[in-house]
């Protein structure tokens, strides 16, 4: 065979690969012209499929080598600089062009002066070998005396950004601790998990190079500050990134924390089809966002996922009705979008200042981030009232509690029943990996069956009903024990719709909790756990997963009467002279 036979026989493997992946069509496999070496078939691979994971995969799969796409824990990574394109893992040399011969040799020359016998061959891409020698190399690497290079402390958190979206992370720590060492943590599916630790120095420069050439703000050791600024990822993705320091102790000096909030990471769950709601919840929601006016009220902790849903529905809203106008108001601006303006508030500009300006140029929905105070819920409100479609978020633990939180605001309680067209809770809980959860039935596990048995969707087969759990050991396909089974997450509703005999028990003050437990009991609302039993029975969460994250179940399941007593429930405890009554002011608004 011919050495130009030889290289059009891998090149064909190459592409073969890629067609299968679905990372290139068949017809530009078959134009590429054959490359001039074999050196050159990855980086001309690479350029027509713009995606060196994929192509690395590619050449594992020709050469029958390893492919390093995620290194595990307790396994030891060796490197030999941050400039060589090398690394030993598990025994396994892996370099991201095994067919260039003399990036081979030289990196075998390194293996056996560090004293590396019988390794293995394998690939990595160069960006996954850049991130990991940002997150694992850089304790190593100072300058002469004077710290660590800003040049070469950007190219480290360019890395590690690549490297946490890659993971999808929301959030990257840097946590200063009462050593010479930093923790580097990502935030992944709401939980903390901790990457790498970083030599102080290294830390120093990032903090000081994020916030002063990256944002743009004049830096200061002493004091917290906020900061901004954009990162393109690839051609078709740009992170928009929030930054925050503060200074902590650190033994007897001071050092600062650093948290850098990855935006608009995973647009995709912007989609009310993709967010797994129930068939119920999810025509409840296309059914508000074609009212005319109203307020819509989402509400939730911190990392629910709130803004997700909120944009789902908007984006659904401008698909059936793009002829209205909608308009935004956030802190921050997560994710922009075509035909819908956005404004972000500061401190120069607040949210009752914005949306009192907004109001002028006639919009038809707004997303209004968050009522924090009277005034701005006052305002929200007055919009609503006055032709305008309302979105925004409050912080309570669950939909009844806003009626009380609103009151609370100073929002007079006709004006809470008559404009308020729903109120939706949200948590976001952790998924079971869909390849290794473990199936059981709910009589082998006795305390759970006689917690949960009595549930309607429960009782039908009582304790031969088949779940699922997580597999504490994991598997290759949700991270093993590090994530111990679990992948994702997903998001648990409750919706209260603001209906005429809910709009009576608020008008004649009929205590939200005492309300929220009788419309449970008489099967006129479903609550959070009554949407997490539902995920329970499709096998996506686990009980665990569910307790985690909720309240107890049998928190609002007591039957208490009008006066707190545990007795059977009587109802409402509406006379029909009251329930007249409040029609009454209802028609006099």
């Amino acid at each position: 065979m011919t050495p130009k036979e030889s290289i059009a026989q891998e090149q064909k493997k190459l592409y073969a690969y890629l067609v299968q992946k679905g990372k290139v069509s068949s017809q530009i496999a078959e134009n590429q012209p054959i490359s001039d070496s074999k050196d050159s078939l990855v980086p001309d691979c690479i350029r027509v499929c713009k995606d060196d994971l994929a192509v690395a995969g590619a050449v594992a799969h020709a050469l029958d080598i390893f492919h390093l796409e995620m290194v595990e824990d307790g396994i030891d990574i060796k490197f030999s600089s941050m400039t060589d394109n090398w690394l030993v893992y598990d025994n396994k040399l892996c370099v991201p062009n095994p067919y260039d011969r003399q990036l081979l040799n030289d990196a075998l020359d390194w293996a056996r002066r560090e004293g590396f016998d019988n390794l293995k061959r394998g690939v990595v891409s160069q960006t996954y070998l850049g991130q990991l020698l940002a997150v694992h190399c850089v304790s190593d690497v100072e300058s002469d005396g004077a710290g660590v290079d800003d040049k070469l402390a950007l190219q480290v958190v360019d890395e590690i950004i690549r490297h946490a979206a890659q993971k999808d992370a929301s959030d990257i720590h840097f946590m200063p601790g009462r050593t010479d060492k930093v923790d580097l943590q990502y935030r992944i599916d709401g939980v903390l998990r901790n990457e790498r630790k970083l030599d102080l120095k290294m830390h120093d420069a990032i903090v000081r190079s994020v916030v002063d050439t990256r944002s743009n703000v004049q830096f200061h050791s002493n004091k917290q500050q906020d900061g901004k600024f954009e990162f393109k990822l690839s051609q078709n993705k740009t992170l928009n990134l929030r930054v925050s320091t503060m200074p902590v102790v650190q033994q007897s000096s001071a050092s600062l924390k650093l948290v850098i909030r990855l935006l608009g990471n995973n647009m995709a769950l912007a989609d009310l089809d993709k967010l797994g709601l129930s068939p119920v919840n999810k025509q409840l929601l296309i059914k508000f966002g074609g009212y005319p006016n109203g307020m819509i009220i989402l509400t939730g902790p911190t990392g629910s996922g709130k803004t997700t849903t909120l944009y789902a529905q908007l984006l659904h809203m401008r698909s059936t009705n793009p002829n209205r106008n909608f308009h935004t108001l956030e802190d921050p601006v997560e994710q922009q979008h075509e035909g819908i303006s956005h404004t972000e508030v500061s401190v120069n500009l607040t949210f009752a200042q914005a949306l009192r300006g907004m109001l002028r140029q006639d919009p038809d929905v707004i997303l209004v981030g968050e009522m924090r105070d009277n005034e701005t819920a006052n305002l929200a409100y007055t919009a609503a009232m006055t032709g305008h479609l309302i979105l925004s978020t409050l912080h309570t633990n669950n939909t009844h509690e806003s009626i009380g939180r609103l009151m609370e605001m100073e929002i007079p309680t006709a004006i809470i029943a008559t404009n308020t067209t729903a109120f939706v809770a949200q948590r976001l809980c952790r998924s079971l990996c869909k390849v290794c959860k473990v199936e059981y039935r709910l009589k082998d596990d006795p305390e759970r069956q006689a917690i949960y048995g009595g549930h309607p969707l429960l009782s039908e087969l009582g304790g031969e009903t088949r779940l699922f759990k997580a597999n504490p050991d994991g598997c290759n396909e949700c991270g093993g024990k590090l994530n111990g089974g679990e992948k994702g997450r997903r998001g648990v509703v409750e919706i209260l719709e603001i209906t005429p005999d809910v709009q009576v028990a608020i008008l004649n003050g009929v205590n939200p909790a005492i309300l929220r437990r009788e419309q449970i009991q008489n099967g006129t609302f479903k609550d959070l756990w009554d949407d997490g039993i539902r995920l329970l029975l499709e096998g996506v969460v686990g009980f665990k997963q569910l307790e985690d994250e909720l309240k107890p179940y049998m928190q609002d399941r007591l039957k208490v009467d009008t006066r707190g007593s545990s007795t059977p429930t009587v109802g409402i405890g509406l006379s029909p002279q009251a329930i007249t009554s409040s029609v009454e002011q209802m028609n006099n608004l």
